[in-house]
């Protein structure tokens, strides 16, 4: 089974979203929050990848995404080093819009094999969710963190490209920090991605 990139969010406070708001209010906080964060976070990264990716090429970059509750998937099939840098910035949109929004979210990218399966309803299954899943519920902050493996398992079309996106004075998507976990002594995690400083929501690192 091929592998593919996975980022999980979770939707933080939802508990208390739900239990203070009406059906109606909850279902209005995700059309106009979280499902308009979603599409600008499409349109936004499209039209920063757009500047430096043919449009053929671009449209096959598309994420498949899943909206559960209070988690959101993404499942992109792209292993490419334009692949992983379309689901980053994604990621990054993604986490500053819904910050702006009003709705704080949590979130891990790693990688690995995933199905979904239309029988009974939809089934999301395999190692890359459980792996994206695991990274991000050791976290203690709104923000995200990208398993450093994601890196080295694309071909290297750029052998600098993590030093190249962390020194980007212009356009930073990932700096370096030390992320707040729920677990005292883990060896967390020392690069993230940058999702502007004025939603302070840096975005994922490494994992070791």
């Amino acid at each position: 089974m091929k592998n593919s990139f996975v980022a999980f969010f979770d939707i933080l406070g939802f508990k208390n979203m739900v239990e203070k708001n009406s059906h109606e209010e909850l279902m209005e906080a995700y059309e106009f929050g979280l499902y308009q964060s979603l599409e600008t976070a499409e349109e936004a990264t499209n039209i920063f990848l757009g500047m430096i990716t043919p449009p053929q090429e671009l449209e096959s970059l598309k994420i498949q995404i899943y909206v559960i509750s209070d988690s959101v998937i993404f499942i992109q099939d792209t292993l490419t080093q334009r692949g992983l840098l379309y689901i980053i910035s994604y990621c990054r949109m993604l986490i500053g819009s819904c910050l702006a929004d009003g709705i704080p979210i949590r979130g891990a990218l790693s990688f690995g094999p995933v199905s979904v399966e239309h029988k009974r309803g939809t089934t999301i299954v395999g190692r890359g969710l459980t792996n994206a899943y695991n990274l991000e519920s050791k976290q203690q902050w709104a923000g995200g963190i990208v398993d450093k493996e994601c890196f080295n398992i694309v071909p290297k079309e750029n052998q600098d490209l993590v030093d190249h996106l962390i020194n980007n004075k212009k356009n930073p998507i990932i700096t370096k920090l030390d992320i707040p976990t729920k677990v005292r002594h883990h060896s967390a995690l020392k690069v993230a991605i940058y999702s502007g400083a004025k939603y302070a929501s840096q975005t994922g690192l490494y994992h070791h």
